[in-house]
């Protein structure tokens, strides 16, 4: 869904690093089948215009999966991004570069301050659409995501719209869901419904 602009694609942060560690270096996938944007290209606009050409020209994504931020947003679609956006660069917010400096050392000056991301508008579009949530300091952005209003301020938020999204999350991420939808879900995980 996104990459940090001028982070090695080899540096052990990057999300191409992250994804052949975690994902495609344990499944059957050719590398000329992997696309990840290229937060080091020469130019970063042209980059994602081709991105999303190459999305178009594939038939469009059958499923997006990925998880949100503590703030709600969704790939680096910070709060206040248009629901309606693109692949695009995007600078961070500072609670992102402080969430993220966990895996820089804790040094706020490691971490990119900017990202190329697909856009809300790109993810919608897909034909599914899975969000993972876990833990506590997610129950916030849990609790807008599917409990409030659909918002630019909690970019998940969308979601809500999204014929096939699925949320996937522990107990702890549903801390401060209301109680009436947190039965709804029990009950529905459980087939009373």
């Amino acid at each position: 869904m996104d990459e940090y602009v001028k982070l090695p694609e080899e540096h052990p942060e990057s999300y191409h690093s992250f994804m052949w560690s975690n994902f495609f270096s344990h499944i059957d996938i050719k590398k000329e089948n992997v696309h990840i944007l290229n937060g080091n290209a020469e130019d970063l606009t042209k980059e994602c215009e081709d991105y999303e050409k190459a999305i178009e020209a594939a038939g469009g994504i059958d499923l997006f999966m990925g998880g949100v931020g503590p703030d709600g947003h969704l790939a680096f679609n910070e709060p206040g991004s248009s629901l309606a956006s693109k692949t695009r660069i995007k600078t961070l917010t500072t609670d992102t570069i402080h969430a993220n400096s966990r895996f820089f050392e804790g040094n706020l000056d490691l971490v990119p301050k900017q990202a190329l991301t697909v856009g809300i508008g790109t993810v919608m579009a897909a034909k599914e659409v899975l969000l993972v949530c876990n833990g506590h300091n997610k129950a916030r952005a849990l609790k807008h995501c599917i409990d409030g209003y659909i918002s630019h301020k909690w970019t998940s938020s969308m979601l809500q719209m999204h014929p096939h999204a699925i949320v996937v999350c522990d107990e702890a991420a549903c801390d401060e869901l209301t109680v009436g939808t947190y039965k709804y879900y029990l009950d529905k995980e459980r087939g009373n419904l």
